[in-house]
C-alpha cells in the first residue's frame, strides 16, 4: 500500500488496525510512505512514529513537494520489484508517479485498488480532465472511497458499483474522546484563562481561500452587529494557512478582536483542547472532498453546521438532529443557521449528544474491515 505522507495520524491508525487483521488472514502487508509531511502541516505538530504499529517504509525524509516526480517514481518502482505483491493500492490519480505504479503493477499482473477522496462537485468539472481520469479508473480493479459522494463519482467516472468500498475515513476515536473529556472538566477555567466568550462557534483547518472563511466572518460580523443575542457568542479560529494575514486584517477592520480568536495551527491532540470549549462547528468550505475534522468534533459532542460541498455532510451530517447543511454561496443561509443556535431555538446538548451516536460506527477498526473486504473481494478476481 502506497501513501502520500507518514503525518497522516488518522490514517496511522487505520493502517495499524488493516495491519492487525491481515495478519489475522494470513495476508503479508507493507505501507510504503513516499514522504513524511506536506509543506502546509509543518505547522500541525512532527511526526509521532508510535502510532504507525505495521511494516512501513518512508521513501524520503523531507516534504512531498520537496521529491521530483523522477525519482518517486523509481523509488516506487523500486519497492514494487523487490516486495512482489499480489496486490497494490495507490492514493489516487493526482500524481504522474502513480500512474506509472499502475501501469507497471497491470503489466505484471498485479491487482491494484486506488484510494478516492474527490466527489463531483468539490471543484468544477473539466471534460478533457474527467477523461483522464477514466482512463486511470478503468486499469484499476476497485475503489476505496472516503464516502456516499465520492463513491458515486468514481462510479460514474467508471468503476463497477460491487468494487466500491466506502467508510474509508474514520478519526482516532477513542483518543480524541477520551483527551476532550478531560478538557472539558476544566472548561469554564480554560475559558476564562483564554478570554473566551461564555459560547463559541469552532472552526479547525487550514486558512486558506477554498475553505471560505472570509463568508464565515461576514456572517458572525453581521450577527455580532445586529443581534443584541449574540454578545455572548465568539468565534474560534483553529489553524494557520495562506490566508491567515488577510483574515487578521478583516477583524481588525470589522473591530472583531474582541470575539474571533486566533489560536494558530494546532497538533491534532491539542486541537481537541478548542473543541471542548467550543460549542457548535463550522465548516463552510467551498471545496472539501471529505472534512476530517467534522468526524473529530462530532467525536467531542458538537453540533456540526457543514457545507454542503462537504464530502462529509451526505454522511454525517442528520438536517436539524445533529447539525445543518448550507450553501456557502449562500451567506444569508449560514446566518440563519447561526442565528438559531444563538437564539436557543435549537438543543445544542441533544445535537452534540446525537452527533456522538452517529459517529459511533466511524472507527478506524471498521474503515480497516472494509479496506480488508475490499483486498479479499479484488484478490479473488479472475484475471
Amino acid at each position: 500500500m502506497i501513501h502520500n505522507i507518514a503525518w497522516s495520524h488518522y490514517k496511522a491508525v487505520v493502517f495499524s488496525e488493516l495491519y492487525n487483521l491481515c495478519q489475522q488472514k494470513g495476508f503479508d502487508l507493507k505501507v510504503i510512505q513516499v514522504a513524511i509531511n506536506e509543506r502546509g502541516r509543518k505547522k500541525l505538530g512532527d511526526l509521532d512514529l508510535s502510532i504507525h504499529k505495521y511494516p512501513m517504509k518512508i521513501l524520503f525524509e523531507k516534504s512531498y513537494e520537496e521529491t521530483s516526480l523522477p525519482e518517486r517514481i523509481k523509488s516506487l518502482l523500486k519497492e514494487i520489484k523487490e516486495y512482489n505483491p499480489d496486490l497494490v493500492i495507490v492514493p489516487g490519480y493526482f500524481d504522474w508517479a502513480y500512474w506509472f505504479v499502475v501501469f507497471y503493477s497491470k503489466l505484471k499482473g498485479k491487482k491494484v485498488i486506488t484510494g478516492f477522496d474527490s466527489t463531483e462537485y468539490d471543484h468544477k468539472r473539466i471534460w478533457i480532465k474527467e477523461q483522464i481520469k477514466k482512463v486511470f479508473i478503468k486499469m484499476c480493479d476497485g475503489a476505496f472511497c472516503y464516502g456516499t459522494k465520492s463513491a458515486e463519482y468514481v462510479n460514474k467516472l467508471g468503476m463497477r458499483a460491487d468494487r466500491i468500498y466506502i467508510r474509508f475515513q474514520a478519526t482516532d476515536n477513542h483518543t480524541i474522546e477520551n483527551t476532550c473529556l478531560n478538557y472539558k472538566i476544566k472548561r469554564d477555567e480554560l475559558k476564562k484563562q483564554y478570554g473566551f466568550n461564555k459560547y463559541n462557534f469552532i472552526y479547525v483547518g487550514r486558512l486558506s481561500p477554498e475553505k471560505n472563511l472570509i463568508t464565515l466572518l461576514k456572517a458572525f460580523d453581521n450577527l455580532i452587529k445586529n443581534q443584541e443575542e449574540s454578545k455572548d457568542w465568539g468565534l474560534i479560529i483553529v489553524g494557520d494557512g495562506p490566508q491567515r494575514k488577510e483574515l487578521e486584517e478583516f477583524i481588525e477592520k470589522y473591530n472583531l478582536k474582541s470575539c474571533v480568536f486566533f489560536v494558530g495551527g494546532k497538533s491534532w491532540k491539542d486541537v481537541v483542547e478548542y473543541y471542548a470549549l467550543a460549542d457548535v462547528f463550522i465548516l463552510p468550505s467551498l471545496s472539501e472532498p471529505w472534512g476530517l475534522v467534522v468526524n473529530e468534533a462530532m467525536v467531542c459532542g458538537l453540533p456540526v453546521v457543514v457545507s454542503r460541498r462537504a464530502g462529509s455532510y451526505w454522511d454525517l451530517v442528520k438536517e436539524g438532529i445533529n447539525g445543518f447543511g448550507f450553501d456557502p454561496l449562500n451567506q444569508k443561509e449560514l446566518e440563519n443557521i447561526m442565528l438559531k443556535f444563538i437564539m436557543g431555538k435549537v438543543d445544542m446538548k441533544k445535537m452534540g449528544e446525537a452527533s456522538k451516536e452517529i459517529i459511533k460506527e466511524y472507527t478506524p477498526q471498521n474503515a480497516a474491515r472494509q479496506m480488508l473486504k475490499g483486498i479479499e473481494d479484488i484478490l479473488k478476481l479472475k484475471k
